[in-house]
């Protein structure tokens, strides 16, 4: 099944893949997808391998999804902008680089952009947020929202807590994409099922944001030191 007003923005990364699997796998496929291309030698944030390009590619290919190739890498470059500007859909499916965030210029052409951060909200906003939250909780969180000016208080459409996994050496690539998949295919589902966007919580405040975590808390996150706190 096609979502004939959902398209996407595809980073190559292997978030982009898990997430066009599951859509793939739930028959919940976008009806365009504009993927954004590294065009350089070193990896990208989100790339755990610079090589998805075709993958990504061969799969809209073999399931009939109609797609583009950006001319850049940049989601508020001009070039870009202007491709998504003139599509007819109204809601794209963002899975843009590790970090990237959406300037006013396209955030202000209409279209509403459904991000699904890898984080409970509205208590952990910002970067790395689930590290933070296997310390502090020993969980990990996904939430889906329409992207807007401020980081990630948008208005929430669905969240879910995860218990921690219990290899955690793979959670940027693996675990992480994969509780953000289900928080998209549940999102993408319920709209499907009503053809509206219903929001679980619109007043998105309070909470924390955080950023990068630093490498020795990462790794105590991972060991599964959950008694230590900030």
């Amino acid at each position: 099944m096609y979502l004939n007003d959902v398209a996407m923005v595809a980073a190559d990364t292997t978030r982009s893949k898990y997430y066009l699997d599951e859509l793939i796998k739930y028959e919940l496929l976008p009806k365009y997808v504009l993927l954004l291309l590294n065009s350089n030698e070193q990896m990208l944030p989100g790339q755990k391998y610079n090589k998805t390009k075709n993958g990504i590619a061969e799969l809209l290919e073999a399931h009939g999804v109609q797609y583009d190739f950006a001319p850049n890498s940049d989601i508020n470059s001009n070039e870009v902008v202007k491709i998504i500007s003139d599509r007819i859909e109204s809601v794209f499916i963002f899975s843009g680089f590790g970090g990237a965030l959406l300037r006013n210029d396209i955030l202000e052409i209409g279209k509403k952009f459904l991000h699904v951060h890898g984080g409970y909200l509205p208590d952990y906003k910002g970067s790395t947020t689930n590290y933070y939250s296997l310390i502090d909780d020993n969980m990990l969180g996904a939430s889906s929202i329409f992207l807007t000016k401020e980081i990630d208080c948008g208005p929430i459409l669905l969240r879910k807590k995860f218990p921690a996994p219990k290899d955690r050496t793979e959670i940027d690539h693996i675990y992480d994409s994969k509780v953000r998949s289900e928080v998209l295919v549940k999102t993408l589902k319920k709209y499907a099922n009503t053809g509206c966007w219903g929001f679980e919580l619109e007043d998105n405040k309070g909470g924390e944001i955080f950023y990068i975590i630093h490498p020795v808390l990462k790794h105590l996150a991972i060991l599964g030191d959950s008694t230590l706190k900030r």
